[in-house]
């Protein structure tokens, strides 16, 4: 018994003790199961420095550290927002509210945000991401991401794919 719980020590002082949420995500080639949520700083499509949120669709379940570079990504969504770049804040998204997923790696961002899309197995991808909730903490900080996606895509031989979904991806920053 004793050795069963320096085993779990151990373990905990690996983890960041930040987990994924749940998710579910129809089309990709691998099935998802969890998300989480990653603040970035990066040049949209015109090349002005935006914030942004990259929501990356994972096969591991819910509770997995967001930390944990071994696991398997299905999916990534970015949103570019047309919020300047600045190091010390991180993007703030309007919600409820649709992001158009476009083609273009990375998107001109028209309005408030534009996002595109890379999935196992699925190119050309152009949808909708829907943000439900753009949760924020005690702290005014964000720390959950909310929403649905309905988009479409091909596969490897021009075939129709269609891509939908839902997640609650818990900030791993």
């Amino acid at each position: 018994m004793h050795r069963l719980a320096c085993v779990c020590v151990a373990l905990a002082a690996c983890s960041s003790g930040k987990g994924t949420g749940e998710a579910t995500l129809m089309g990709p080639t691998l099935t998802t199961k969890s998300a989480t949520a990653t603040s970035f700083d990066g040049a949209d499509g015109a090349g002005t420095m935006v914030r942004g949120w990259r929501i990356d669709f994972l096969v591991a379940g819910p509770g997995t550290d967001c930390t944990d570079n071994s696991v398997k990504v299905a999916a990534t969504v970015g949103i570019f927002t047309s919020q300047p770049s600045d190091k010390k804040m991180v993007a703030t998204l309007p919600a409820p509210a649709d992001i158009p997923i476009v083609m273009t790696s990375p998107p001109n961002v028209s309005g408030q945000a534009a996002a595109n899309m890379g999935a196992e197995g699925v190119g050309n991808i152009v949808g909708t991401f829907h943000i439900d909730t753009f949760h924020l903490n005690a702290q005014s900080k964000p720390d959950e991401i909310d929403g649905t996606i309905t988009a479409g895509g091909t596969d490897g031989t021009g075939n129709a794919v269609n891509i939908t979904g839902t997640w609650k991806a818990p900030v791993c920053d």
